[in-house]
């Protein structure tokens, strides 16, 4: 019977494998985070980030701006990631080889290591396939 009580277990359930804890705090509510291109000043309340979305969202085809990675809703840590510039969200997210190597790369991430490079993320092996990693 599954436990999903038990926080590995219900990762290995929802992402379909076993995942790793984060490397940074040991939690198990990591998120896929593939950003998509808004104009945003960072003034924004909450109402006007949503109203911004639903405009970014509602012409159907989404510009996707910088990398998908795999994050730490608890501790915030991002995960090494795979560059998609140039790409929309919905193509992204239906990828499987982009969703498969996305937990890849969080699966081998060294618990407690930095993960530096450009823009604060490790190179993975997509790099060479889908271009520089960029920070959007």
């Amino acid at each position: 019977m599954l436990n999903l009580k038990d926080p590995a277990k219900r990762a290995e359930w929802v992402y379909g494998q076993p995942m790793a804890p984060c490397p940074k705090c040991g939690s198990y509510n990591m998120k896929p985070q593939i950003p998509i291109a808004m104009e945003t000043t960072g003034d924004e309340t909450a109402p006007q980030l949503v109203g911004k979305w639903a405009q970014a969202t509602k012409a159907g085809a989404t510009p996707v701006q910088g990398p998908a990675y795999y994050a730490c809703w608890d501790c915030f840590h991002k995960g090494p990631a795979v560059d998609c510039t140039g790409r929309t969200s919905e193509d992204c997210r239906a990828d499987r080889a982009l969703n498969a190597e996305m937990k890849r790369l969080w699966n081998a991430q060294t618990p407690n290591a930095p993960h530096e490079g450009p823009g604060g993320f490790s190179p993975g092996p997509l790099d060479a396939v889908v271009g520089p990693q960029t920070n959007g």
